[in-house]
């Protein structure tokens, strides 16, 4: 993985909080012992997180900036391995289309 892009995805999210009363919220976000463990997966592991995290929140709509920020870490490893995107940008095609047509169907009932 490239880490200087890494780190600038990590960096890029932030590590946001809120405080209430005597408590602070931190939100989830990736760190560099994700790195590690994204750079550590096999490629079909890659494909199968990519594709699990896409589908929850691109194509279902149940957005995690969290898990938008490893979508980019993976995607980066991805690139780095020279996964091809072809494949999974027809997936996600696909997969969109099914999710829509579903919506049209549940509509006309």
């Amino acid at each position: 993985m490239d880490r200087e892009k890494a780190q600038g995805i990590l960096e890029a999210y932030g590590r946001p909080s809120i405080k209430t009363g005597n408590s602070t919220i931190v939100f989830a976000r990736q760190k560099n012992s994700d790195l590690e463990e994204i750079e550590s997966k096999t490629n079909e592991e890659l494909i199968d997180n990519w594709k699990a995290l896409v589908f929850m929140n691109f194509i279902l709509g149940t957005v995690s900036l969290n898990e938008i920020q490893r979508i980019s870490l993976i995607e980066l490893e991805m690139e780095h391995r020279s996964i091809p995107s072809g494949p999974l940008n027809s997936w996600y095609n696909l997969e969109s289309d099914r999710i829509n047509e579903q919506d049209i169907y549940e509509e006309e009932e």
